[in-house]
């Protein structure tokens, strides 16, 4: 009697989330160097630097894990998120002070939410349930707790959401302030939810509006 053949793992391909760090790192050489408190080129090469033996590790896929390679992940989006808290803070800042023009606060306040928008998906992206790796193999980190429910989890058990989920959760987080088909579990997700509500609602609400009513 033939042995009942493993699985076939679908490893998660690497290029939507190489997309979306390449992305950021061109909004933030669009932003003021009014603003910048080093120059605009230092967040991206930095960045490059860092991803660079990540991307060694898995050029196509997240086949493959260490506990190096996780602890870097996890620090490369928590990392991109402060630095963006950062620009967040000194737009309210400026604003407040008179210190940047209409035309400059829309570029920035524009490209600050969207690389939020992407930092904080990058943040649940690494953290949910272990991690993208974690996520598709059994018996690594199953200790690790689910952060958020998708829908297609209630009815598919079997179902591993990639990283365009994570950022379309994101997106809507940013433009709705709260969570809208996907739910968080934990209170660490519902804290990080909650801070990312927090600063699209500055940016889109106060600096944008604010920025308008200046140009016009």
């Amino acid at each position: 009697m033939a042995e009942p053949t493993a699985p076939t793992v679908h490893y998660e391909h690497k290029f939507p989330v190489l997309l979306a760090i390449l992305g950021a790192f061109a909004l933030y050489l669009l932003l003021p160097e009014s603003i910048s408190l080093f120059p605009r080129w230092v967040v991206p090469i930095a960045g490059v630097f860092v991803l660079l033996p990540l991307i060694i590790m898995n050029p196509r896929r997240v086949s493959r894990e260490t506990t190096w390679s996780r602890w870097l992940g996890i620090g490369f989006a928590l990392a991109l998120a402060a630095v963006n808290q950062y620009y967040v803070v000194v737009i309210v800042m400026q604003l407040v002070n008179g210190l940047i023009d209409g035309p400059s606060i829309l570029l920035t306040a524009f490209a600050v939410w969207i690389t939020n928008v992407i930092a904080f998906s990058l943040v649940y992206w690494e953290l949910d349930k272990g991690g993208p790796y974690a996520r598709r193999i059994e018996g690594v980190r199953d200790e690790a707790p689910q952060d958020f429910q998708f829908p297609q989890q209630q009815n598919d058990t079997r179902w591993d959401p990639v990283f365009f989920d994570y950022a379309y959760f994101s997106l809507s987080n940013m433009m709705a302030f709260s969570p809208t088909d996907t739910m968080p579990l934990t209170l660490r997700a519902k804290g990080l939810m909650a801070y990312q509500a927090l600063t699209g609602f500055v940016l889109l609400a106060l600096v944008i509006s604010r920025a308008v009513n200046i140009l016009t």
